[in-house]
């Protein structure tokens, strides 16, 4: 995952997982603190996507950065720290859309997704040329040893990390909803 993106995609998955909530966020009109949905969410972010967007930062770092960044002269703690961003986006994102999932306003979550997704894809068209490369940031600008994503361990590792990453959201969005049921019940 490009690493100027996936905060976005980060805070856009927090917010999709806000919306599954609604019934246990709106259970409690107090805080969304103390759901466990919040706890499934950060748990999410934590062992899923965080390493997922990191293993691109750190093993493909000059494809990651769209070769706009030679990363061999980034200090170690960028790098952390884009991996702590990462794994903060998703609860960041599910805790701005609370109020608005917890009234059930759909629009409005609409909204707040609507700008870094709409971001997110600008981005994306913008260095579409650059990611569907593989090299490293000296090859990419000397113009040697560039080949296409398709069949290199880079394009594997998209495939495979895109796909972990649909069926863990799948996933958890079903949890979150069994827990929102739950709690309706409850309440």
């Amino acid at each position: 995952m490009p690493a100027f993106i996936a905060p976005l995609v980060g805070f856009i998955l927090g917010i999709a997982f806000a919306w599954s909530a609604a019934d246990e966020i709106a259970a409690d009109p107090t805080s969304v603190l103390g759901t466990r949905s919040l706890v499934v969410t950060t748990l999410f972010s934590i062992l899923v996507f965080a390493p997922i967007a990191g293993y691109f930062v750190a093993f493909h770092g000059d494809w990651s950065f769209a070769y706009v960044v030679n990363t061999s002269r980034l200090p170690s703690a960028i790098i952390l720290t884009l991996a702590m961003v990462d794994a903060v986006s998703v609860p960041a994102g599910f805790l701005v859309a609370t109020a608005q999932a917890r009234r059930r306003r759909l629009p409005q979550i609409l909204s707040l997704g609507a700008v870094p997704t709409v971001l997110s894809a600008i981005i994306l068209l913008m260095l579409a040329r650059r990611l569907g490369t593989s090299a490293t940031y000296a090859q990419y600008h000397g113009d040697f040893g560039t080949q296409s994503i398709a069949g290199t361990s880079l394009g594997y590792a998209l495939v495979w990390m895109n796909g972990v990453l649909a069926v863990a959201v799948t996933l958890t969005i079903r949890e979150i909803r069994r827990l929102a049921a739950a709690s309706r019940r409850l309440g």
